[in-house]
């Protein structure tokens, strides 16, 4: 009876073991493969004037993956002189930090808690613009957005 007892127990505890080695494998399979992907594109910034603002950079290249982390120099060099413009569209999103003070005072809430003199804005977003941007490519059905990570000025103008 005990020796019944003990194998049965066994084979209960191998099962359950079994088990939480395959959930195990599953879950870190779904954490390895992002929802979106972190890419970079380079083009031209436009300012739509709708209910509220909304900002977009067409003629862009098509996006391409990159690791995270900041650009270095080289790498913005390399991007400005070998990307060309292309068809592509992209509504911006989380802006704010990269707009000029006033700009970054006007969006949302930030004047509430941001004086001029607190405020971290880079001032590289600007219409008109060439830019490097990287960020998280979010694509939808009807449109594609990208939230914005960095924001390099390439040219005051676009080409």
């Amino acid at each position: 009876m005990i020796k019944r007892t003990v194998v049965a127990m066994a084979i209960l505890v191998g099962t359950v073991w079994v088990a939480l080695l395959a959930t195990g494998e599953q879950e870190q399979r779904s954490r390895r493969e992002p929802q979106v992907r972190l890419v970079r594109t380079v083009g031209c910034v436009e300012r739509h004037s709708d209910r509220e603002p909304t900002w977009w950079l067409s003629r862009a290249a098509d996006p391409t993956e990159v690791r995270p982390g900041v650009f270095n120099r080289t790498e913005i060099e390399e991007i400005a002189d070998t990307v060309e413009p292309g068809a592509r569209e992209f509504q911006l999103v989380g802006v704010a930090d990269f707009l000029d003070v006033e700009g970054l005072l006007a969006s949302g809430d930030r004047a509430l808690f941001t004086t001029p003199e607190q405020a971290n804005a880079t001032g590289e977003l600007r219409a008109g613009r060439t830019v490097l941007v990287k960020g998280l490519l979010i694509e939808a059905d009807e449109s594609s957005r990208i939230n914005l990570m960095a924001v390099v000025g390439l040219s005051e103008t676009c080409e």
